[in-house]
């Protein structure tokens, strides 16, 4: 579910009201639901204060996840779905120093089975009289995995992540704003689910089935899958490449556009395309924001929709039923609404996530809904 919930923060990050008051204080809730049967509800306070003019500031976080599943992820298992709760509470802060802005960062979450801190650092330098902005920064993510109903100290596994960006932001004039950035991530430890069990199944059942016309899926793998049903397996290690584009542009009769593109490459052979395009549209005292983001993944180099066992009935080495490893295309379209009043600000947004599956086992596409309300107090 940690995955599910940071694709639909990634899908909102441009949607999100910016803090654009020296001291802000938020309020928001976010609903998630989707037609795999995952409930989500996440409320969330946040505060930013300046602490002067030139781009020092502090800011904290805190929010909550109450989840509720009973996805087909769930059911394969032969469990009727769970509901648990994730905290997050997440602290940075900046301080010029001459010509320097040096940030912090750091983030705690918990839930039942996974307990995850963040350490992170940025150091950023303005060139040609802040027309440019040079910054590099360094994450490391240290997460216990474990499983629900068993302390950490009886079972646990380990994931460690670093992350190295750098990034430069360009002024091309009173209207155009670009941006550039590489980022670098080296994975290592326990990346497996502990819930996952891969069904294993004869080749030559397969190509019966192929050879009448029918494909196993959801509904009847149950039917002709092998006795045995190892645990997911997958390597170890992972590298991780992200170069990003984005540029910003005020257009007099229309508003603010932007737009994103990413392209992703790792070791295990997944590759990603996403394209994100948004507007900000002025309407009285009214802002209308209206975004999509269109997003196309190539599986991983080991995924298969059904792994087989080979004649000397040895199973393969590296195993999954993690959808997010395989090929699939998204759709996630939000429209905002703000409004200001006084010192205050309102906001609603509504959107859809639509996802197709090419080849997984127990879904073929997932229609998601998402909505999110806030209030903004600026001081």
């Amino acid at each position: 579910m940690r995955l599910q919930l940071i694709v639909v923060a990634a899908a909102l990050l441009a949607a999100a009201p910016a803090a654009a008051e020296p001291n802000t204080l938020s309020f928001d809730t976010l609903f998630y639901s989707d037609n795999d049967n995952v409930l989500v509800v996440s409320p969330q306070v946040a505060a930013h204060r300046a602490l002067d003019d030139a781009g020092g500031e502090a800011s904290a976080r805190v929010a909550v996840d109450i989840i509720s599943a009973a996805s087909v992820d769930v059911v394969s298992q032969a469990t009727s779905g769970f509901t648990e709760v994730r905290k997050e509470a997440a602290l940075s802060g900046s301080l010029r120093i001459g010509e320097l802005l040096p940030a912090v960062r750091y983030r705690f979450s918990d839930e039942p089975d996974y307990r995850s801190h963040g350490f992170g650092v940025t150091l950023s330098r303005d060139f040609a009289g802040h027309d440019s902005t040079l910054a590099v920064s360094f994450d490391v993510g240290l997460d216990t995995v474990g499983r629900t109903g068993t302390a950490f100290s009886a079972w646990s596994r380990h994931l460690n992540t670093h992350t190295g960006e750098v990034g430069l932001t360009q002024v091309l004039g009173p209207r155009t704003v670009i941006r550039g950035s590489y980022s670098l991530t080296l994975q290592d430890g326990y990346m497996e689910k502990p819930y996952r069990y891969v069904p294993l199944f004869d080749a030559a059942v397969l190509a019966d089935l192929d050879r009448a016309g029918m494909t196993v899926g959801g509904d009847d793998f149950d039917t002709y899958r092998l006795p045995e049903r190892p645990p997911e397996e997958v390597p170890d290690r992972r590298v991780r490449h992200a170069l990003s584009l984005r540029a910003l542009r005020f257009i007099p009769a229309i508003g603010a556009a932007q737009l994103d593109y990413r392209f992703y490459l790792d070791s295990w052979g997944v590759q990603a395309h996403t394209v994100d395009a948004a507007i900000k549209i002025p309407i009285g005292r009214f802002r209308l924001d209206v975004e999509d983001r269109l997003h196309y993944q190539l599986a991983a180099d080991f995924w298969a929709r059904a792994y087989t066992v080979d004649s000397d009935g040895v199973i393969p080495t590296w195993r999954t039923v993690d959808r997010e490893l395989g090929t699939y295309a998204q759709d996630t379209a939000f429209v905002r609404l703000q409004r200001p009043f006084g010192d205050f600000l309102v906001y609603a947004m509504g959107g859809t996530m639509i996802t197709r599956y090419d080849d997984f086992l127990y879904l073929d596409w997932r229609l998601a809904l998402v909505s999110e309300a806030g209030v903004r107090w600026d001081w």
